[in-house]
């Protein structure tokens, strides 16, 4: 992405970051946003927004699809891209406010990775350190299996991660060992 580009984005995200704050909807526009960028991801709409063989007008309409489902103040965001033919940036700019809105507020959506699922108990439990450890709010938790990781979790969260899994463990017994 060049400078103009990365300048009209913040063009748009910041004053609306700071009007979701000044407003108090920070949980509602996580909401939006995350829905948002959930299903742009799921079904390509990235890559059909930046292709130039596709006509503005089309790409108008399938960001207005969104405006049904979101709240009065990510509708108005929503209308304010499409009347300034915005539609191109429109993923690009929803990653933009949700990352903005995250710093802003020291709220942030926390994966965790671990080899079995986790009970309700054990993420309560968790909640409380990975926000004292990692200097954070805790938003959202979004759980991943991965199997490879023998027992134990990985926490990633604003760039950050805690390793706590019996094959990190065993690769630093390796490391000792050598």
């Amino acid at each position: 992405m060049d400078k103009k580009t990365v300048k009209v984005i913040e063009k748009y995200s910041m004053p609306f970051v700071q009007l979701v704050i000044e407003k108090g909807e920070e949980d509602r526009i996580f909401y939006d946003l995350a829905q948002i960028k959930q299903v742009a991801e799921e079904t390509g709409l990235p890559s059909f927004l930046g292709q130039v063989a596709v006509a503005e007008s089309d790409k108008e309409k399938t960001v207005r699809f969104f405006q049904d489902s979101v709240s009065p103040l990510m509708q108005n965001f929503i209308q304010v891209l499409l009347y300034n033919h915005r539609a191109n940036l429109f993923y690009e700019l929803i990653v933009d406010c949700l990352s903005r809105l995250e710093k802003e507020t020291n709220r942030f959506e926390v994966m965790i990775a671990s080899a079995h699922p986790l009970t309700d108990d054990q993420k309560a439990r968790l909640l409380p350190l990975i926000e004292k450890k990692m200097s954070l709010k805790v938003r959202s938790i979004k759980e991943q299996i991965d199997e490879s990781l023998i027992g134990g979790f990985v926490i990633f969260a604003n760039h950050k991660t805690i390793d706590v899994s019996i094959k990190q463990q065993l690769r630093v017994v390796k490391e000792n060992l050598k």
